[in-house]
């Protein structure tokens, strides 16, 4: 009756460690800030239906990271993003925050439809600048961010810093899009470990993380186990496939 006991006890130990879930954001510094690298990525993305099939020719993202410091000393990061189609300038985005903690302190965005946005963080405090205020709404703007959260547009440049162990680790890492009511926490669930074949000679391991964006939209992540860098991602979303695939 004991031996039964204590396996039953064992086994609910187990089940509690691997469900265990490991929460991050801008505060906790459980990030592997030492693998962010200065440089630039660039990602083909394009959409394809249940088959497989191609259903638009490739956009083209070019991001960059770059650090310096302050006036008063502090490191922060430089976080540029522009997206191309057809040799057109679709958006650019800016962004610096904190390092390590990697803490917001400004976005700007330029999209070619939806027009020009600012924000500034001043703590966990979302706000319009003075010098960007043209409307009502940008006056009035504020957002609390609760929990303290990451730029969500810099998850390609983040995810390859989450403290990778095994498979079957959960994250929840908390996540703010400028411009939008609240910062949340998203799932994240490491799936696998597998081989991504690059070309007929090269093979890269890689961690498979797949996020739950909710109400039935999601993605996997390949991300390199050595260099770090997510190679590929594939997202569902309104009945198809994004998808962004890094170019050497």
């Amino acid at each position: 009756m004991k031996f039964k006991l204590l396996l039953v006890l064992l086994f609910i130990n187990a089940a509690a460690a691997f469900a265990q879930v490991d929460t991050i954001n801008t505060k906790n510094l459980k990030l592997n800030i030492a693998a962010l690298k200065e440089g630039r990525s660039s990602y083909a993305v394009y959409f394809e239906d249940s088959l497989g099939r191609r259903l638009s020719s490739a956009a083209l993202w070019d991001r960059t990271i770059s650090f310096s410091k302050d006036a008063t000393g502090k490191k922060i990061y430089h976080f540029e993003w522009d997206w191309y189609q057809k040799d057109s300038l679709l958006a650019h985005v800016e962004a610096t925050g904190e390092l390590p903690s990697l803490k917001p302190i400004s976005h700007y965005a330029n999209y070619k439809k939806r027009g020009k946005f600012t924000y500034i963080f001043n703590g966990n405090v979302v706000t319009v600048p003075d010098s960007s205020k043209h409307t009502k709404k940008d006056s009035t703007f504020q957002v609390v961010m609760n929990p303290p959260a990451f730029e969500f547009p810099m998850d390609l440049e983040i995810f390859p810093l989450l403290p990778f162990k095994k498979v079957g680790q959960q994250f929840a890492i908390a996540f703010y899009e400028p411009g939008t009511p609240k910062s949340d926490y998203y799932s994240l669930t490491v799936t696998g470990k597998e081989d991504l074949q690059l070309n007929n000679s090269v093979k890269v391991s890689c961690w498979l993380l797949k996020i739950n964006y909710g109400r039935g939209s999601y993605a996997t992540f390949w991300i390199a186990d050595k260099s770090r860098e997510v190679l590929k991602m594939k997202e569902y979303f309104r009945g198809r496939y994004r998808l962004k695939v890094k170019l050497y």
